[in-house]
């Protein structure tokens, strides 16, 4: 009798709000909901309601065109946080066009 080999790790797997694609978490951009407004979480440890997008431009258009993010994040999205998902879109696609 032998000892077993370590069990794989679990990946946590979230779906992207826009495109449904799932994807493990760390593929995925975290928002989340705080007291200050809707905002990035590159580490996805805030605290808080949270929804996932992938990082293909269509699924950020999407996701604030039709009000995705925040139908699923429960808020209103205000016109500053519209503004910080748009400047972090245009690291992700530099020739990305302005949300409106």
């Amino acid at each position: 009798m032998g000892t077993q080999p370590p069990r794989p790790r679990r990946v946590p797997v979230r779906t992207c709000i826009a495109c449904r694609k799932t994807e493990g978490k760390r593929a995925l951009h975290r928002f989340v909901r705080t007291a200050s407004g809707v905002e990035l979480d590159p580490g996805g440890k805030e605290a808080g309601r949270g929804a996932y997008l992938c990082a293909e431009l269509d699924c950020w258009q999407t996701a604030l065109q039709r009000n995705l993010l925040g139908r699923a994040l429960r808020c209103e999205i205000s016109a500053e946080d519209i503004q910080r998902m748009e400047t972090h879109m245009k690291k992700l696609a530099p020739s990305a066009p302005a949300i409106s």
